[in-house]
């Protein structure tokens, strides 16, 4: 009868939380000076997250850094980017989701839940890139300025928080207002520059100018980029 018992906490502790349950709003606070870590999972499997800098008491400047799906299976949540298709994982733990793939800021730290914080049933975010288009105008480019342009090592910014990293040992660092949002190896093909994520395991793309980095599908509301060498 003990044995019984057992094998039905057992098969109870495996099932897990429905979706429903797990959704919620979660919140790192001060991922750096003034800025949270927030994130959205939705009752429609929808999700985003985002970082939230207080600018005064009563106005917030929200990026946000990936939005698509999640699912929920057993104790873990899997967050899968709607633009890049990476995944991030949590680990539920009580009212805490542990991030054990994401962000480089993010790893091994804990979103708490906080239930006072009103959220439609049925939200969701969009963006206007069409990455398939993005890369059809990176290949374009690529055949257009077939001479190879000059990439200089170093730091380049956007003069709003944002700060590549560009390093000899074909290392590099992404970085918004000091928040280390990805790291990794970068490599170069003509006038293509591609940055590995070392965590997230998928890689992002720039276009080499003079001087200049652009992309359109960085981390951050997935606007056009110029990072300018400085």
């Amino acid at each position: 009868m003990k044995n019984i018992i057992l094998i039905i906490n057992i098969m109870i502790s495996t099932i897990g939380f429905d979706q429903n349950e797990i959704s919620g709003f979660y919140s790192i606070g001060r991922v750096a000076r003034g800025i949270d870590c927030n994130l959205y999972l939705y009752n429609n499997g929808n999700y985003y997250i985002e970082l939230s800098e207080f600018l005064s008491n009563d106005i917030v400047f929200a990026v946000v850094l990936s939005y698509g799906k999640f699912s929920l299976v057993n104790k873990e949540v899997m967050l899968v980017d709607e633009i890049h298709n990476f995944k991030i994982r949590l680990v539920v733990d009580n009212k805490a989701l542990i991030a054990k793939q994401a962000f480089s800021f993010l790893v091994n730290k804990r979103f708490i839940r906080n239930d006072y914080v009103y959220m439609e049933d049925y939200g969701s975010y969009r963006s206007d890139i069409n990455p398939l288009l993005v890369q059809k105008e990176h290949k374009s480019y690529n055949i257009s300025h077939n001479k190879l342009i000059p990439l200089y090592l170093g730091v380049y910014e956007d003069g709003q928080g944002y700060k590549l990293s560009i390093q000899q040992n074909n290392k590099y660092k992404l970085e918004f207002k000091d928040i280390v949002l990805s790291e990794g190896k970068w490599c170069r093909n003509t006038n293509e520059l591609e940055l590995k994520d070392i965590n997230l395991r998928c890689s992002f793309y720039l276009l080499i100018d003079n001087k200049k980095l652009v992309s359109n599908l960085l981390l951050g509301d997935y606007k056009s980029f110029l990072l300018i060498y400085k």
